[in-house]
């Protein structure tokens, strides 16, 4: 008996917590602020100019009806943090010859594969033989958190900041490479060819939309601008570090704000005005995130000129539960019907002779 009233309790909440997946979130306006423009323009410094390292394919090691599965792997162009300092995923290639669009899917990096690996192999099998899929991997953090949560000494602590820097720079430029390489595929549409992100690939994925032109469009999956306030603000592991180095080093909350401020300004999106185009764009938030302050979840949509955002009434990690059946589906269904109308078959018919 004490079984059976534990199980019920058990689904009311998986229940409670699928339908605040599937109901409780809010559609934003549409319309872009007074004044906004949007005007294509190249990729601003420093993510101007990079060289194209081969690009490696396997042979295929896994199939299913649609496609083959092969890896995929190429050099960094710097220090990424892996320890061959290569960029490495999975192609998810389809059978049917000619063109086809390319979703790229970003990792959550140093965190779970679930959303990254449901998202590829989910719209590989949605979009059939018309998509091509790479999942990049993210086994390597952007952000050593640990690492920066116990160093010693203040020269080690910016030391270590500066080479996520570097990583970050390094993770904008390797996908405009990937960009470089699959424009030059015969299997590959260059004109239809998007990129998810999620958390830290969520800002990637923003300060390359604004950068990389030939990019057809984006989802922002718990993203933000101006960098120096989730520095400043966000918890979980980015909290520790902070706690860490204003209790070890003295600094203050300004002083804090203002290092990561002077170091990620050259990527922040609030840098790149002018450079969205918000029909490109699904911004996906939640309303009480604990990482992406609202000011930077805010400041993300003004600049991208008030793309179609969904927020959900999660925090940070929970939102990700929207992703799966506990939450529905919901964000995975709006994922794919964005990436239908960006790189789908419709916009393939619809194109200009």
């Amino acid at each position: 008996m004490y079984g059976r009233a534990l199980g019920r309790h058990l689904f009311i909440i998986a229940l409670t917590l699928a339908c605040t997946g599937c109901v409780l979130h809010v559609n934003r306006e549409l319309a872009p602020p007074p004044g906004f423009k949007y005007q294509q323009q190249p990729a601003a410094v420093p993510f101007e100019s990079f060289d194209r390292e081969p690009v490696v394919l396997s042979e295929p090691f896994d199939e299913t009806r649609t496609h083959e599965i092969v890896h995929i792997s190429f050099p960094s162009s710097g220090h990424n943090g892996n320890p061959e300092n290569l960029v490495k995923g999975q192609y998810f290639r389809s059978k049917e010859p000619g063109r086809k669009s390319l979703v790229v899917v970003m990792p959550i990096w140093g965190t779970s594969d679930y959303p990254p690996a449901k998202i590829s192999e989910g719209y590989a099998r949605r979009a059939g033989k018309d998509t091509h899929v790479i999942w990049i991997y993210g086994d390597t953090p952007v952000f050593p958190w640990d690492e920066l949560s116990s160093v010693p000494t203040e020269e080690g602590f910016r030391a270590l900041a500066r080479d996520s820097v570097e990583r970050y720079r390094a993770a904008v430029v390797d996908m405009r490479r990937l960009v470089d390489w699959a424009a030059t595929q015969p299997e590959i549409d260059p004109d239809r060819i998007a990129f998810v992100g999620f958390s830290m690939s969520a800002l990637v994925t923003a300060t390359l939309l604004a950068n990389e032109p030939r990019v057809a469009g984006g989802v922002l999956m718990m993203g933000a601008a101006k960098f120096s306030d989730v520095f400043a603000l966000c918890r979980n592991r980015a909290g520790d570090v902070r706690n860490h180095a204003m209790r070890t080093f003295g600094w203050t909350l300004d002083e804090y704000r203002d290092f990561f401020q002077e170091l990620f300004e050259p990527a922040d999106p609030v840098r790149f005005e002018g450079r969205y185009d918000p029909t490109k764009i699904l911004m996906i938030d939640a309303m009480f995130d604990d990482c992406m302050p609202e000011t930077s979840r805010a400041a993300l949509w003004e600049i991208t000129g008030h793309p179609k955002r969904v927020t959900f009434l999660y925090q940070h990690r929970s939102a990700f539960y929207s992703l799966t059946p506990l939450g529905l589906n919901v964000s995975r269904r709006k994922i794919y019907r964005f990436l239908d109308g960006i790189v789908g078959a419709d916009r393939k018919q619809n194109k200009p002779d």
